[in-house]
């Protein structure tokens, strides 16, 4: 579900909004899966989130996010999740604590939107790093003001990762992770894509398929039995595809 149908049913009825109460929830997200492995700008957020909660006399009613989800758009699962326990719970939930609102979204009128309607349910984002109070004019023209740098910053971003591979594309260079069974390596200030073992047992796999027809459940199996485990979705997608 979307998050503009799931506020389409917190917009039923008055958009007086309720009196706050003394419960929150924390939402902390990074933007990739290497910071989440690494974990360490996860616990930095959920630790910020927890003080700022007991500075405020908040009650800790539920922890979202905790992983790697893009902020470009709304369509994130521990995103919808949080809405949907907000939309769902018994509790009164009048707080949403990020550490920063580019945790939160950087989809600016988007994001802008959602902060709107949270706001007419009683239910405020706050920042830890950005503290502004959402409930008021002025507060919710700063943290709308935020919202739009947020998208703005990561905009900029973008243009720049595309305009570095667009660089690299034109000296020849392959601008992102190689395939597997190749390793990049710089030498002298070049970079240059090597066949790995990897690739090499890739290769066999090839020679197998070609020469001897075997399946794709045999090729995985004689990978397996030579060091390399590798699905048959991946397989597939590497190797000709049998004929049904």
């Amino acid at each position: 579900m979307s998050d503009i149908t799931l506020f389409k049913t917190f917009a039923k009825g008055s958009n007086k909004a309720k009196t706050k109460g003394s419960n929150c929830v924390i939402y902390t997200r990074v933007s990739t899966k290497e910071q989440a492995d690494n974990n360490l700008s996860l616990d930095t957020q959920k630790k910020a989130c927890e003080m700022f909660a007991k500075k405020g006399s908040l009650e800790i009613m539920g922890y979202f996010g905790g992983t790697f989800e893009s902020a470009k758009t709304d369509e994130r699962k521990q995103f919808n999740n949080m809405l949907s326990f907000l939309k769902k719970s018994r509790e009164k939930i009048s707080h949403i604590i990020v550490y920063s609102v580019d945790r939160f979204s950087r989809s600016g009128a988007n994001a802008i939107y959602i902060a709107e309607q949270l706001k007419k349910q009683g239910i405020i984002v706050c920042s830890v790093t950005q503290p502004t109070d959402a409930s008021t004019a002025s507060g919710s023209l700063q943290q709308n003001i935020q919202f739009i740098f947020s998208e703005y910053e990561n905009q900029q971003r973008r243009e720049k990762c595309m305009a570095g591979v667009k660089e690299m594309l034109l000296r020849g260079e392959w601008p992102t992770a190689p395939p597997i069974g190749y390793d990049i390596v710089k030498s002298n200030g070049k970079r240059s894509i090597v066949l790995n073992k990897y690739g090499k047992l890739l290769k066999k796999a090839f020679h197998w398929k070609v020469k001897e027809k075997v399946s794709s459940e045999e090729i995985i199996r004689r990978l397996a039995a030579q060091g390399l485990k590798i699905t048959n979705q991946r397989i597939s997608a590497i190797v000709v595809r049998e004929k049904k």
